[in-house]
């Protein structure tokens, strides 16, 4: 379940309540059976006879669990009617109604209350595939379906190992990647058809015709074209003519190379379900130009920006401690947040009648609390542009989630009192609207977090227009390695590497960011020796070494230094990371066939360029491993600046370090720069104005005797 939809426990509260959640259907399924299996754990002063948890799906009830407080654990399976699933999204509700007395009941009694184990959750499929449609409309909303739960696996057919045909493989995976949105997908890459999934074959006019024989189209210029999968000996199928019309094969074609070049580029940008023909001919592409940070979803500085515009709709909040409602937002890996810089928000909202003082609309950021609004008049009221500012280290690089909590009470609550929960009612409009300040872009690198949130440091810019891929081997393997590399990177951006430059000799570089992948043996050794782990030759390693905890010095609390946080902005101590010691060793080994390491550091002769690398003993392994950082699972372990991946089990492992020096990037005005240093370094900055007052004080004290001795001298004459 949590792999279909973003829920774990909920809490169900009061003598009335429920949790809604999105079940994913893709048009491209035939659904023979679903069975939905979840755990829920209720109250043990419930009462048996009057205490019901109800599963609806699109609003029809399919069951009706008695909550026992005898049996307050239970796990249930509840079989979902295939005619109910719609392609799309369906609304699957959990409701509950508690009671604890007969009579004299208060509905929002603390003890009323059935969580649900979500997290535990899952669905059973029995689905087969529909056939594709012949129209290149169905690209985009059916055959790369971000509504597909499932990992897929997707084929690309290039006719050579070379630099173009490199290039073309990696935006034809970039094309699919992007239309999956945020699932998970495998690309494969060699110059023959894969039978039982979706292939995407670019190449030459000759290439085609090599591949499909005398079913090859007529190509006159850039061409798109989708059909059904063929069977035939060059795909490894059987011998006759039948098709698998369950797969799309997707043709991207031209008469010469540019023609190849544009026919991928249209394919990249596909996004509208057009046209609804199963080939084109692309007479003409215009790509729009790409700023810094424009990427899909994400947010530019010091700008104001209304919720309808950040896909927030106008939410009414009904009842008892209704759902939350959550706003999404992505801010740039490399912002420099300072505690004294603010955000702010400008609400437009509306409550109902008859609510009792204490009601409040709680808002949190990131699920840390930072305000709340009063719902005090009890004739109710409304609010138009009422402000509420929070400090810039609320937010985090990348995604950022503000969720609007309401607790609504009814004016007259009591036992033995009828009460009313329907007129419980609380808007929040789309025309609210949301403020970042000016912040500047300034980082600490390596993080390999950072990369997995938005593809950064190689996200400033969306296309990857200074971003080299340098390819110091060629072999399908290695190729299949970059392809979901940088597939997967496209997919966290939001835009296709249309600039990425790719290179098979190292010349040095040193105005763009770099991604090698290969071999251990086949990278240049002047790109490994600064690597954190130095896995040749003679390695290098470091080890952790135990260390106690990190505690604050006795003089931190002094005057002086609780001075210096005011002054700041602060009145608590600020965070400190642990020490961490490394034992240095040179030693023989390395790695072994089955891990592969994944290491960001400076590269070598710049000062701010960033070189990330993906190896291992062979190709296969690093393109195996490659595949494996589509999980979500392995993203979220790889930090630091090294990520060793173990692919001996059928679950990729993964342990991660922080070794290597650190560096920064971004740009700093003069002014930022003395902001940071006073903020980064508050002693060294308080003890240059001492300096510089005690400097001040001198020349003053000079000038003033100079001044004295003057005057003396002009009396006595």
């Amino acid at each position: 379940m949590p792999s279909l939809v973003p829920v774990s426990t909920y809490k169900m509260q009061g003598a009335s309540s429920g949790f809604d959640v999105s079940l994913p259907v893709p048009k491209r399924w035939h659904v023979h059976e679903a069975v939905l299996t979840f755990s829920y754990v209720n109250s043990t002063a419930l009462l048996r006879q009057n205490s019901r948890l109800t599963v609806e799906l699109n609003q029809h009830p399919l069951a009706q669990i008695i909550l026992d407080p005898l049996s307050p654990e239970g796990k249930v399976s509840v079989r979902l009617p295939t005619q109910l699933l719609k392609p799309g999204y369906n609304d699957l509700s959990f409701k509950v109604t508690q009671h604890y007395v007969l009579d004299c009941e208060d509905q929002t009694a603390p003890e009323l209350w059935t969580t649900l184990k979500l997290d535990e959750a899952f669905l059973d499929w029995t689905i087969s595939l529909k056939p594709v449609p012949l129209r290149l409309s169905s690209l985009s909303e059916l055959v790369f379906d971000s509504k597909i739960p499932l990992p897929e696996n997707v084929h690309v057919l290039v006719e050579s190992l070379s630099r173009d045909d490199t290039m073309r493989a990696v935006l034809a995976a970039s094309a699919a990647a992007l239309r999956f949105a945020y699932r998970p997908v495998e690309f494969s890459v060699s110059d023959r058809l894969m039978p039982g999934r979706d292939n995407i074959l670019v190449g030459s006019e000759a290439f085609v015709r090599k591949v499909l024989g005398d079913k090859a189209p007529k190509i006159p210029g850039a061409y798109l074209e989708v059909r059904h999968m063929p069977s035939s000996p060059s795909s490894g199928l059987s011998s006759d003519d039948t098709t698998d019309p369950t797969h799309a094969l997707i043709i991207v074609s031209g008469p010469d190379a540019p023609a190849v070049l544009k026919a991928v580029h249209t394919l990249a940008v596909l996004s509208f379900p057009f046209p609804d023909t199963a080939a084109t001919i692309i007479k003409d592409l215009q790509l729009p130009a790409v700023a810094p940070y424009q990427a899909p979803s994400m947010l530019q500085l010091d700008q104001t920006y209304s919720f309808k515009s950040l896909g927030f709709p106008t939410v009414t909040f009904q009842g008892y401690k209704p759902a939350p409602s959550v706003l999404r937002f992505r801010l740039p890996s490399d912002i420099l947040i300072k505690p004294h810089k603010y955000a702010r928000l400008s609400l437009h909202l509306a409550y109902s009648a008859g609510m009792r003082e204490d009601s409040v609309l709680g808002l949190f950021l990131n699920g840390k609390f930072f305000s709340s609004i009063p719902l005090k008049d009890k004739n109710g009221g409304q609010y138009e542009a009422y402000r509420i500012s929070f400090p810039t280290y609320l937010l985090r690089p990348g995604d950022n989630e503000l969720a609007f909590h309401a607790v609504l009470t009814p004016l007259i609550t009591g036992e033995c009192t009828l009460i009313q929960t329907g007129h419980l009612l609380l808007t929040v409009f789309d025309d609210s609207t949301f403020h970042l300040p000016n912040i500047s872009h300034w980082a600490s690198l390596p993080d390999l977090t950072l990369f997995f949130k938005d593809g950064f440091p190689f996200a400033k810019l969306p296309d990857a227009r200074e971003t080299i891929l340098f390819m110091p081997q060629t072999d399908f393997a290695a190729v299949e390695a970059a392809v979901n590399l940088l597939a997967l990177m496209s997919q966290k951006i939001g835009y296709p590497p249309f600039g990425v430059q790719i290179l098979d000799t190292w010349a040095g570089n040193a105005s763009a960011d770099v991604i090698t992948v290969g071999a251990l043996q086949a990278i240049p050794k002047e790109l490994l020796e600064p690597a954190p782990y130095h896995l040749i030759d003679t390695i290098r390693a470091s080890y952790p070494v135990q260390t106690p905890p990190h505690g604050e010095m006795p003089e931190g609390t002094g005057w002086l230094t609780r001075w210096l946080r005011q002054l700041r902005g602060t009145s608590t101590s600020p965070d400190t990371p642990p020490l961490v010691r490394f034992a240095q060793t040179e030693q023989t080994g390395g790695l072994s066939t089955q891990r592969a390491a994944l290491m960001e550091y400076r590269l070598p002769g710049t000062s701010d360029r960033t070189l990330l690398v993906l190896t291992a003993h062979n190709t296969a392994t690093a393109a195996k491993a490659a595949k494996a950082l589509w999980a979500y699972d392995t993203q979220g372990a790889c930090r630091g600046d090294m990520a060793l991946i173990s692919l001996d089990d059928d679950k990729p492992e993964v342990q991660s370090l922080q070794v290597g020096a650190s560096y920064r990037v971004g740009s700093l005005t003069p002014l930022t720069k003395l902001d940071f240093f006073v903020y980064t370094y508050p002693w060294a900055f308080f003890m240059t104005v001492l300096v510089a007052l005690a400097v001040l004080s001198f020349v003053i004290y000079r000038m003033l005797q100079r001044y004295r001795r003057r005057r003396l001298n002009v009396s006595n004459s």
